[in-house]
């Protein structure tokens, strides 16, 4: 991600004659990517800088079925964004509204000059769902599947491809494109199944009649289209690795295995392993691989750090402990100098340390989508009120009442409680507020079971469930 700039641009969106004159009635479905949030994983939920004409804040789900496109940029070669949209109001949920049943289509384009950026779609499990294609008017596009009315939640990945330079000074352009879809198709055949078994289902619930049959047939349904989707994945992987085959057999999953080790230790894929990574590993996969060549040349940082200030990491061992609120701590050390020289140096790693924590702790990915979420904003708050507060207030100290925040200072209390048309303060309120009603209702802090940990011993780094690096 790089620097945001305010001004707003001239754009041609694909499939649309798209200006924007500021002498006349401004277009507000513009937003931006905020470089002051990471979203170089899959699990990372991205924030924007943006809102519609009446104030509302916009995501990239906004954009779909409207003249508008969000803008980013790619800090350098390695720089990855992700993005979530979803698409529920747009397959199912609105059947009056000439919204249902659409075909979309995103597009990226305005790659800067010189540059060429892969443009790739994921579900919500993190399987690849389509990699762009050229478009014929400069960008690239991805039609995404209807292939199961289950999967609404997409993520979609912008990075450069193998081989290309980025220019971290230009905007790429991401914006959709819909159309209606075929009256017949997959998605609408499922829905009609389903809705002759959910009518029956909701008819016989109602007269307190047995309904074992209908939620057997509806089971049924689900099954035959989830096995549906999974062939078209594997289709769509299969043509897709053509192009990079040239004729050879199709790798097995220890294969595609042995080329995420290579990306862990930090090497180098040949374009063909590169692309056939992008195609059959998940979204998590390639994560995991990034995080834990991250984790390498983090280390690498540290050491000259420390070894700049007379610190030789290969003769002594320590632990790491990372908490909530961003603060490190090291144990391990007697000598209560280093100690102090080793905290100082590794807090400047410490969002880092704890993105890559995130990506590679198996409890954590293991979670449902809402517990990540809840953990993340957790996390954020926490960081938020340690540095608003000087380590005065903590998230266990505040509390929510009918929707007011309480246990914080004056000062906070104006901001959170009454954010205006401040985005930052009204996402920490909503956060707080999702934080402590999950609390009251599950009996369980969010944070309970974070344990951010790194062990370094003999120059070498682990976390702490023993995750060799």
């Amino acid at each position: 991600m790089a620097v945001i700039h305010n001004a707003i641009m001239q754009a041609q969106i694909v499939g649309y004659e798209f200006k924007h004159n500021t002498n006349s009635f401004p277009n507000k479905n513009i937003i931006e990517e905020n470089n002051k949030v990471s979203n170089d994983y899959f699990w990372k939920s991205n924030e924007y800088i943006g809102e519609d004409c009446v104030g509302r804040t916009l995501d990239l789900t906004n954009l779909i079925n409207k003249t508008g496109y969000l803008k980013g940029q790619l800090s350098d070669v390695g720089d990855v964004d992700y993005y979530k949209f979803n698409i529920a109001e747009y397959r199912i949920l609105s059947v009056a509204s000439d919204k249902y049943n659409l075909n979309i289509q995103i597009t990226l384009d305005h790659i800067p000059e010189g540059c060429d950026y892969d443009l790739i779609l994921y579900d919500s499990e993190g399987n690849q769902v389509g990699i762009g294609t050229d478009n014929g008017n400069g960008g690239k596009s991805i039609t995404v599947p209807n292939w199961n009315m289950e999967n609404r939640g997409y993520t979609v990945k912008v990075q450069a491809k193998d081989g290309s330079i980025v220019n971290p000074d230009e905007y790429y352009h991401l914006s959709f494109q819909t159309e209606q879809a075929d009256k017949n198709n997959i998605l609408s055949k499922q829905i009609k199944e389903m809705q002759e078994y959910g009518y029956a289902l909701r008819q016989k619930l109602h007269e307190g009649q047995d309904a074992t049959e209908e939620v057997r047939a509806l089971q049924e349904i689900r099954k035959k289209y989830e096995e549906y989707y999974s062939e078209q994945i594997d289709k769509l992987h299969i043509e897709q690795s053509k192009e990079y085959l040239q004729g050879e057999k199709v790798p097995d999953k220890s294969e595609i295995n042995k080329l995420l080790e290579k990306m862990a230790m930090g090497e180098k894929l040949t374009e063909q392993e590169n692309g056939l990574v992008n195609i059959f590993a998940t979204a998590q996969e390639i994560d995991g691989a990034k995080a834990s060549a991250e984790l390498n040349t983090t280390l690498k940082e540290i050491t000259q750090r420390l070894e700049s200030d007379g610190i030789d990491i290969s003769e002594i061992s320590f632990n790491i402990q990372i908490g909530a609120d961003g603060r490190v701590t090291v144990d391990g050390i007697d000598d209560g100098l280093i100690k102090s020289k080793v905290e100082t140096i590794l807090a400047d790693f410490s969002d880092k340390l704890m993105d890559i924590y995130f990506t590679l702790d198996t409890g954590i990915q293991n979670m449902s989508e809402k517990e990540k979420y809840l953990l993340k904003a957790a996390v954020d708050v926490e960081k938020f009120l340690y540095k608003a507060t000087n380590g005065e207030i903590s998230l266990d100290d505040v509390k929510a009442d009918n929707g007011i925040i309480k246990g914080i200072s004056p000062s906070l209390d104006s901001l959170l409680n009454q954010p205006g048309n401040n985005l930052t303060y009204t996402n920490y309120r909503e956060d707080i507020l999702l934080i402590k009603n999950y609390e009251r209702t599950q009996h369980k802090r969010v944070l309970s079971e974070l344990n951010i940990g790194f062990n370094i011993k003999n120059g070498k780094i682990q976390i702490k469930d023993n995750v060799s690096i």
